[in-house]
């Protein structure tokens, strides 16, 4: 078992994308345009690209993003943008493009680990180039089925920049996540992992037995069970109820997507049977 502690990418590190931030039915919001109820815009300034809908007639006032926070806001937020729905920490929105999306990330931080969440492509191409030394990492991953995938065999270099090309032959590219960060190694995945998916579509029922459902967003869930060095428990202890509020990237076997998570853990317990291993039992549930 493997985790990833995600580095938040910011407007700075995305230094180029391919993707054009083209969103909202009226383009970018402006204080002086009039807009009707459903109308959508765009809000591209720095930290924020995001989708916007009014939810009355507005003319002037404050940006959405700020108007959103009023007691009764005018606008309602609807997602990022489609450039930035890679990095929104949502695995269900994703960025799509025809064919091919490419971007380019300068994180200017360490990190050892990529995860691609939610895909729909047939192929990823990672470049790592340092400026002193090129191009220190070149590969091409072949998809097939695979909607998740992660790579731990990256070298980290302080000052990197990352070329990422996601390519669908004949179709439309997309993904949920993008996410770079360290990683962490909890110990050896034991089998018996159990895996599901936590619906929050709503099933409402009349009185004649008619269904109304309303399809909503998932998330998925594991359990599992992983052997641990009975001298790596208190540091492991502490990294957890570290990360006990913050989204990170579960990994309890990388060949497989479906032991792939991006979430939280809901509980665990830390057994110690034995002089020199312990058992550790995790419950955790992804993001939508």
């Amino acid at each position: 078992m493997k985790i990833i502690r995600p580095i938040t990418i910011t407007d700075a590190m995305l230094t180029s994308c391919d993707v054009a931030e083209d969103d909202g039915s009226k383009g970018e919001w402006s204080v002086i345009t009039a807009y009707t109820a459903g109308d959508t815009v765009r809000v591209t300034t720095t930290g924020v690209h995001k989708v916007y809908e009014a939810l009355v007639n507005v003319t002037g006032g404050s940006s959405p993003e700020v108007d959103v926070l009023a007691d009764t806001p005018k606008w309602l937020e609807v997602s990022a943008t489609n450039r930035w729905k890679a990095f929104d920490s949502k695995i269900g929105s994703q960025t799509e493009q025809a064919t091919s999306m490419s971007f380019q990330l300068t994180p200017g931080e360490y990190f050892d680990s990529i995860a691609f969440l939610n895909l729909s492509a047939t192929s990823i191409t990672v470049t790592l180039t340092d400026p002193i030394e090129g191009v220190v990492y070149d590969k091409t991953i072949d998809l097939l089925t695979t909607t998740d995938v992660v790579k731990f065999d990256i070298t980290p270099y302080l000052n990197a920049v990352v070329d990422i090309t996601i390519n669908y032959s004949g179709g439309t590219a997309k993904v949920g996540a993008i996410i770079l960060g360290t990683q962490t190694i909890l110990g050896n995945t034991q089998y018996g992992a159990a895996i599901g998916i936590k619906d929050y579509s709503t099933f409402d029922v009349d009185d004649f037995g008619v269904y109304s459902i309303t399809e909503r967003d998932y998330s998925k869930t594991m359990e599992v069970e992983v052997e641990m060095l009975n001298a790596a428990i208190s540091e492991i202890q502490s990294l957890l109820a570290r990360y006990r509020a913050t989204p990170i990237v579960w990994v309890a076997h990388e060949d497989y997507s479906c032991l792939i998570v991006y979430g939280f853990y809901k509980d665990f317990k830390i057994v110690i049977p034995y002089p020199t291993y312990s058992q550790c039992s995790l419950r955790i549930e992804g993001r939508t």
